[in-house]
């Protein structure tokens, strides 16, 4: 499979670009009336729907794959940095839930900066909601493949992108929990030499994380 880092001009060998979506209904929403420097959520969503012409920053289809059919989920980048909130979670949730309705397998793309701030809590909650989504899949014995990109970090890295019965990332991608200056400015105090010490270079790239065992291919 060859997934092209452009959202815009995404491709993939032996899949069929004839496509259905699903739950496309499902959009964001500024619930809690959140604000920050000045800068509404609600206008956030807005300008995300207008640039994309897509109400969330994930969209669930069916494609063909080798001539089998296959619940296919992507983050979009564009939207907010791909973050995962309510709308997001919800509609992996029903990915999942379609999956095992139908006996498909299930391809998850991600792209994310990880857990939206805008949402609080309840964008954390979906971490939980997608993972037992995962979970009774799985029961099913029913296959999952994520496909991490650059970069996938937060709540996404802690949560689906890392329960695929196969992980593969592409190559230079960046993938981890909090990205190396959140770790520097917090556990190593901007003490940069500790830093260095304590983390080897490159440790969050696709290539590190497959030498140690969490990513299958690169």
């Amino acid at each position: 499979i060859y997934i092209n880092m452009s959202e815009e001009k995404k491709s993939t060998s032996n899949v069929d670009i004839k496509n259905q979506e699903l739950f496309s209904n499902i959009s964001s929403v500024d619930f809690l009336n959140f604000e920050f420097a000045s800068k509404l959520y609600s206008d956030q969503i807005e300008e995300s729907i207008s640039k994309t012409g897509k109400f969330c920053a994930v969209q669930v289809e069916i494609k063909k794959l080798l001539d089998t059919e296959v619940v296919w989920m992507t983050h979009d980048f564009s939207f907010m940095g791909g973050s995962l909130g309510c709308a997001e979670g919800e509609k992996l949730t029903k990915g999942f839930e379609f999956a095992m309705e139908h006996n498909m397998p299930v391809i998850v793309e991600c792209r994310s900066g990880g857990a939206r701030m805008q949402e609080g809590t309840l964008a954390l909650m979906q971490l939980a909601k997608v993972t037992v989504a995962v979970e009774a899949l799985k029961r099913r014995k029913i296959p999952f493949i994520s496909i991490c990109k650059d970069p996938t970090y937060g709540g996404v890295s802690a949560s689906y992108a890392m329960q695929g019965d196969i992980r593969i990332a592409l190559t230079g991608a960046r993938i981890g929990f909090a990205g190396p200056n959140v770790i520097l400015n917090t556990v190593f105090k901007m003490d940069q030499a500790a830093y260095d010490a304590d983390c080897p270079r490159g440790f969050q790239s696709a290539e590190f994380l497959q030498k140690h065992g969490q990513i299958d291919i690169v």
